[in-house]
């Protein structure tokens, strides 16, 4: 049976814990990975579980990385319409 590691990020994505799972394939370790999720975030609200990885090795097999064409894609291009949002902060009291 393969082995994997599962590593769970909090909400900036650093590693929150990890834990070695032996699972028959990557679609089993990432429903338990899936599972660890859940009952990771009954615990502590501190420690909240946001996302995982799955590896192997030295690996990530889930989620799959974007390639460098699809993740320049996806990058955020400021508009004339994002630049004026910013210019007052409905947040901001005054």
């Amino acid at each position: 049976m393969p082995d994997f590691c599962c590593k769970m990020l909090n909400e900036r994505g650093a590693i929150v814990s990890s834990a070695d799972i032996i699972a028959t394939n990557l679609e089993a370790a990432i429903e338990h990975a899936s599972a660890l999720l859940h009952t990771s975030n009954q615990s502590e609200p501190s420690r909240r579980v946001y996302s995982f990885e799955v590896w192997s090795g030295t690996s990530r097999l889930f989620p799959q990385a974007l390639e460098p064409e699809s993740a320049a894609s996806l990058a955020v291009r400021p508009s004339k319409q994002t630049d004026a949002q910013f210019l007052h902060n409905p947040l901001d009291v005054q």
